[in-house]
């Protein structure tokens, strides 16, 4: 009897139409593509969105969700690493997130270019802004794993007393300027695994400079904020 071949199930067309929409985002921005840019190269007509999507800043809201799902993941501790190491890491993860997506980077930067004055997709696939999200909403998992990891190097010794916002603050905003400024080369194109090591390094060395302890210090280290 001949085998019967399982047949591939096709990708849902609102995971598509997202797809599409963050190809469109990171090489065009933001506001530089229309439904029928989405539309085109799947084949379908715009009305044909519309039946998933009520409009195109609700394509890019659903983006953002992406974001935040990924973003929700982050800084997992790595057993057995020194919390040194641990953290660096975690941090290797978070600039490979970023670079690897980076539609989402366009869409961190229109947040926090437009508050009050325009569509921050971000804060509104969230539920509100990051810092209430720290303690209540999608990324309190996540920033209570950070605070974890710097605790650990406060009690190793290793890391000076620091507010985990205010570190994830200076990491993410190192992040974005690295891959938008001098110019967005960087979002145009698949980065190389070694672009995405050396971006890695480089954040890592901003990150490490904030946390080294002041010289002469002795004693039992304070927690973390």
């Amino acid at each position: 009897m001949a085998r019967i071949r399982a047949r591939k199930l096709p990708v849902p067309t609102r995971e598509r139409i997202l797809d599409e929409a963050e190809r469109l985002i990171a090489v065009k921005g933001v506001y530089g593509f229309k439904l029928s840019d989405i539309a085109e190269p799947l084949g379908v007509r715009v009305p044909a969105i519309y039946k998933h999507y009520k409009s195109r800043d609700d394509v890019l809201i659903e983006v953002s969700r992406r974001f935040i799902y990924l973003l929700a993941a982050q800084f997992s501790a790595s057993p057995g690493l020194p919390p040194a190491a641990a953290l660096r890491t975690a941090l290797d993860g978070f600039v490979e997130l970023m670079m690897r997506h980076p539609a989402y980077v366009r869409l961190a930067l229109i947040d926090f270019a437009t508050p009050g004055g325009g569509m921050e997709y971000v804060k509104l696939a969230a539920g509100g802004s990051f810092k209430q999200n720290f303690f209540g909403g999608p990324l309190a998992a996540m920033y209570a794993r950070l605070r974890r990891l710097l605790q650990d190097g406060v009690r190793a010794g290793a890391f000076r007393r620091v507010s985990a916002s205010d570190f994830y603050g200076l990491i993410k905003a190192s992040a974005l300027i690295r891959l938008v400024y001098p110019d967005d080369a960087l979002l145009l194109c698949s980065p190389t695994s070694a672009e995405i090591r050396a971006t890695g390094r480089w954040l890592w060395n901003i990150a490490s400079r904030h946390l080294s302890p002041s010289p002469g210090t002795t004693g039992r280290s304070p927690k973390v904020a």
